[in-house]
């Protein structure tokens, strides 16, 4: 006979310890525990995979304006992929009980790298240009992270070292006065959350812009030991001079900071992008910023009626073993593109039923987690082929350059799935690259400098085309 099995029970007469059951997952270990908020468990589920389950304290399932918050923020969460978020499944709740269901995190987060001490000006603009990537394109589909800071990043090791992953964006954060802040955040709040305004895209980008000056100089722009003095720093204090902290830092980068730590957030650098580009610029380098745009029309849906995403029904209406919500990823404005039903345009469809719409985000799901893949390791590719490309002097190596980059975008085009309706423009543009970068080979291999130039003003136009949409998520 099988052991029976325990299931936790909200209240405090239940404590949460290993070899307990919540629903059909074991808890491990208890991993966080936020005093009425919330408490963070590593857990197995039915099959053996291993999960993170976010468990809402009590007082937070009751209150139903914040439960129903709650829910709504998971399931537009999980609606967004990006290979610098971790992966989320949504919310499960019952009567009793709410919690988020997530893979479970690495051990060593960005926080327990920078007590180790200031990061190399690469590695900070490697690590954080990722970072605002992932900020960017949650905020193309309308979520702002609540609990921005380098305890929420943590570190996966990959082959070309550690890739920085934004958990669960503070979804079980209830909006709280500024005084109420207290704690490992207080040095990345932004004036107006101190002030007790909900956090806005804007808010990102000054958090952001205080783990930028952390990972470089090594403390917080105001390093206090009170938590109150620096939540006042915040409102009145002017920004840090980051080269009068370290002296190879130049002096332009001061500007970057000081714009992106602006106490107005309509004088801040306009998104956590445009802010570690800045910081690029200043440093006379390239940074990486992997942004995937959602389309126009989904940018006005989420603006317009933000109280319809995701209701408690629609998150129980989803299938899989933990009623997750439906994979629409937003990696879908780079694949499919936006359609305009402004009024100079044609009318937008008539309504479609709910299984057929669920048929569609599944679809578009499936071919979109494959684009990603295949988009990510063309950046990887074009990187070193591009620096190779600039650092030929012989035209050898010049057409031996360009048909790496021939073959990247090839690569890419054939690690496509066949497209979906209305999805072509990708291949066609990749295509087209591809095509620009042979004939630049050839024209390297004929020693011609009239065909050189006339090649490499093609290949660049086609660059151009291919980096705005991959910044923009538009390919039109």
């Amino acid at each position: 006979m099988s052991p029976r099995r325990r299931t936790i029970v909200d209240g405090p007469t239940k404590p949460i310890e290993s070899g307990v059951f919540i629903d059909s997952f074991r808890v491990e270990r208890v991993i966080a525990t936020r005093a009425e908020l919330y408490t963070v468990v590593e857990a197995q589920a039915p099959d053996g995979e291993r999960v993170a389950l976010t468990l809402l304290a009590p007082p937070l399932v009751k209150d139903r304006e914040l439960r129903r918050r709650v829910v709504g923020m998971a399931r537009l969460r999980a609606s967004i992929e990006h290979p610098n978020m971790i992966e989320f499944r949504g919310a499960v709740e019952s009567r009793n009980r709410v919690y988020l269901v997530s893979a479970p995190p690495a051990a060593r987060t960005l926080a327990d790298l920078l007590h180790e001490g200031p990061l190399s000006t690469e590695d900070a603009l490697r690590l954080l240009g990722q970072v605002a990537g992932a900020l960017e394109t949650a905020a193309a589909r309308g979520l702002t992270h609540r609990d921005l800071t380098p305890q929420a990043i943590v570190l996966q090791e990959d082959n070309d070292g550690p890739r920085p992953l934004l958990t669960d964006f503070g979804i079980a954060h209830p909006p709280a006065p500024g005084c109420d802040m207290l704690g490992d955040g207080t040095a990345y709040r932004s004036p107006e959350e101190v002030r007790g305004l909900a956090p806005e895209p804007e808010s990102n980008v000054y958090s952001l812009a205080c783990i930028l000056v952390e990972s470089l100089t090594g403390a917080t722009p105001y390093p206090y030991d009170r938590p109150l003095l620096t939540l006042h720093a915040h409102i009145v204090e002017p920004p840090p001079q980051v080269s009068e902290r370290r002296p190879d830092l130049p002096l332009a980068l001061d500007e970057v900071v000081a714009k992106g730590l602006a106490k107005d957030p309509r004088k801040r650098s306009p998104s956590p992008a445009e802010l570690m580009r800045a910081a690029a610029d200043a440093l006379g380098t390239e940074v990486a910023v992997p942004v995937i745009g959602a389309p126009p029309r989904e940018r006005q849906r989420v603006r317009s009626a933000p109280a319809r995403i995701g209701s408690p029904r629609a998150i129980r209406r989803t299938t899989a073993w933990i009623g997750v919500a439906l994979l629409a990823s937003a990696m879908s404005g780079f694949a499919i593109g936006g359609a305009d039903w402004s009024a100079d345009s044609q009318p937008p469809p008539p309504a479609r039923s709910h299984v057929a719409q669920d048929q569609d985000q599944f679809q578009n799901a499936a071919y979109t987690q494959r684009v990603t893949r295949a988009v990510e390791r063309l950046r990887e590719r074009r990187v070193a082929a591009r620096k190779r490309l600039r650092a030929a002097q012989a035209p050898a190596g010049q057409a031996a350059a360009a048909e790496a980059l021939a073959h990247a975008y090839r690569g890419a085009r054939r690690a496509l799935p066949p497209p979906l309706t209305g999805q072509a423009e990708l291949p066609k543009t990749l295509r087209e690259a591809e095509r620009a970068y042979r004939q630049l080979a050839a024209a390297a291999r004929g020693r011609s400098p009239h065909e050189w130039r006339a090649a490499r003003r093609q290949a660049l136009r086609r660059e151009a085309v291919l980096e705005h949409a991959l910044r923009t998520g538009r390919l039109s």
